[in-house]
């Protein structure tokens, strides 16, 4: 379960309010600039790869068009949510295309377990340029803006304690189902792609495991699930920015609010501007990866403190199982951190 959640419906209160009221404002500033920086940074990452889906569903025209393109889509579903939930749910039915296939190939290619295993070999890194990836992929598994975003859109709808249940149920199953589809993933590219010597290293290629089952139109398929996947990211990106720029100097935390859609139009700009300068977010994206990631401990010590905290939490103070989660996810990431740093530096 995400360990943010409870401190907020609990308290009642947004997550950059609960910590500046139970902890500390220095603690939410720094919780909230951190959470902007990395925030920022993905949202460049998510034009790139949206201008990339449009164009390989359609490559009549420029990258940098379709990057314009890109973010136009995306201001709209951001800032006119009310006439955009039918293209939302379209964008959710992409996603469940996209991670079915992936699930049927489960059963349909012929496993390769030694080409899946080759996949697992473990080795710590060990150089700067290692290290940096390995830091880079913690750091996107461990997304700081992930469980800030559930924190206000459970306070968003008025969910009270009494959701509790449901909410925890929820995210459970949601992460059950992500990994699974992830295992999916893995299997397949391993059995076909890297059973062949062939690394997936790009979203293209990824997609060509897919041709055991969908033959030619992998890519096509592939490209209409990444498209929904970041068109959603993109948009949630925008709010993220809002709600916490609102909360961290105490404006109304609302979407109907104009300064928080000022929010959202300032992080459009610096998305649209990846495409009119051309660009490539990706020199820093491992970087912004590895930012979010040594940033984890000081994220993972707040909420621990929060959700132990017998004022604020009552009842619903966290048990035994949620708080070795925590001393262990704790302790991965001050590892990775100090790892990072030290050879980095």
């Amino acid at each position: 379960t995400e360990p943010p959640m409870p401190p907020t419906v609990v308290a009642g209160r947004n997550p950059i309010a609960v910590m500046r009221e139970q902890v500390h404002p220095v603690v939410a500033w720094a919780n909230g600039i951190a959470i902007l920086l990395v925030n920022l940074v993905f949202h460049t990452v998510q034009v790139v790869l949206g201008a990339a889906a449009l164009q390989l569903l359609f490559p009549q025209l420029g990258i940098r068009a379709w990057g314009v393109a890109f973010v136009i889509v995306v201001a709209l579903m951001a800032l006119l949510p009310g006439r955009s939930r039918v293209i939302e749910k379209l964008l959710q039915f992409f996603l469940y295309i996209l991670a079915a296939t992936y699930l049927v190939a489960l059963f349909v290619v012929p496993i390769d377990w030694n080409g899946v295993g080759e996949m697992f070999t473990f080795t710590l890194p060990s150089d700067a340029t290692s290290v940096l990836l390995f830091t880079a992929v913690l750091g996107s598994a461990l997304a700081i803006n992930v469980p800030t975003i559930q924190g206000y859109g459970s306070i968003a709808r008025g969910w009270g304690v009494e959701r509790l249940p449901l909410i925890r149920f929820e995210t459970g199953l949601i992460n059950v189902m992500l990994a699974f589809v992830s295992f999916a993933v893995i299997i397949v590219v391993g059995s076909t792609l890297y059973a062949q010597g062939i690394p997936a290293t790009s979203a293209v290629a990824a997609a060509d495991s897919l041709r055991p089952v969908t033959g030619d139109l992998s890519s096509v398929l592939f490209a209409v699930g990444l498209l929904g996947a970041v068109l959603t990211t993109a948009v949630v990106q925008t709010s993220v920015a809002g709600y916490v720029v609102s909360d961290l100097v105490r404006w109304p935390v609302r979407m109907t609010e104009t300064r928080f859609k000022l929010v959202q139009v300032a992080v459009l700009a610096v998305g649209i501007s990846i495409p009119f300068f051309g660009w490539d977010p990706f020199v820093w994206v491992s970087w912004g990866a590895a930012f979010n990631s040594t940033f984890m401990p000081i994220g993972i010590a707040t909420w621990w403190y929060l959700v132990n905290k017998k004022s604020l939490m009552g009842e619903h103070k966290a048990g035994p199982l949620l708080n070795a989660g925590l001393a262990f996810s704790l302790l991965v990431a001050i590892a990775a951190a100090v790892r990072f740093w030290y050879v980095t530096l």
